[in-house]
C-alpha cells in the first residue's frame, strides 16, 4: 500500500514538472514573439530606457503569472499590448518617473538613418495618448478598428487622435525645420 501512494506521488511530481517546464517552455516562445512590440510601446510611452525595461519586465511577469488562455493569437497580441499600455500608465503616474530621454535611446529604437530619427524625437514631444496610436496605426500596422478594440475606446476616437497626433506631429517637424 505505501508503495502504491509512494508511485502515486511520483508521478504527480513528474506530471506538475512536466506541466511547469511546458508553461516555461510556452512563456520563452511567447516572450520571443513579443518582447519587440512590448519594448517599443514601453519607450515611446516612457521615454526612458530603463522605465521601458522595468515596464516590460512587469508585462512579462503578469503575462506569466496570469497564464491568460485566449481562442485567437490576435486576441492574445491585444491583451499583451493593453497591459504594457496599462503599465506604461501606472509607470507615469509613479513620483520617480522623469519625461526624458536620451540621443543614444532614440537610436537604439531606430533601426533608420537621420530622417528617422528626427521623427522618432518629434513622436517624443506628443502626448502619450497619440504617441500609441500612431504606433500601432503605422508601426505595427493595426486599424482604425482593431486599435479601438484594444485600447478599449470608439473607432472614431481614434480617428480622433490620429488626426490630432499627425496634426501635432507636422507642427512638430515644421518647427524643428525652422530652426534648422
Amino acid at each position: 500500500m505505501e508503495m502504491a501512494v509512494l508511485n502515486l506521488v511520483s508521478s504527480d511530481e513528474n506530471d506538475m514538472s512536466a506541466a511547469n517546464d511546458e508553461k516555461i517552455a510556452d512563456f520563452a516562445e511567447k516572450y520571443e514573439l513579443y518582447c519587440d512590440l512590448v519594448y517599443k510601446i514601453c519607450i515611446v510611452r516612457l521615454g526612458s530606457k530603463e522605465n521601458a525595461e522595468d515596464a516590460m519586465q512587469n508585462v512579462f511577469v503578469k503575462f506569466y503569472s496570469k497564464s491568460p488562455v485566449f481562442s485567437t493569437v490576435q486576441e492574445e497580441k491585444a491583451w499583451i499590448i493593453r497591459v504594457a499600455i496599462n503599465m506604461c500608465k501606472d509607470f507615469q503616474k509613479s513620483f520617480w518617473q522623469r519625461n526624458t530621454i536620451g540621443l543614444d535611446e532614440i537610436s537604439e529604437i531606430s533601426d533608420g538613418g537621420f530622417e528617422e530619427q528626427q521623427k522618432l524625437i518629434d513622436i517624443f514631444n506628443i502626448p502619450p495618448k497619440y504617441r500609441t496610436v500612431l504606433q500601432l496605426y503605422y508601426y505595427e500596422g493595426y486599424s482604425e478598428k482593431e486599435i479601438a478594440g484594444i485600447l478599449g475606446i470608439a473607432e472614431k476616437s481614434v480617428a480622433m487622435q490620429l488626426y490630432r497626433a499627425r496634426k501635432k506631429l507636422k507642427n512638430e517637424m515644421e518647427e524643428a525645420n525652422h530652426e534648422k
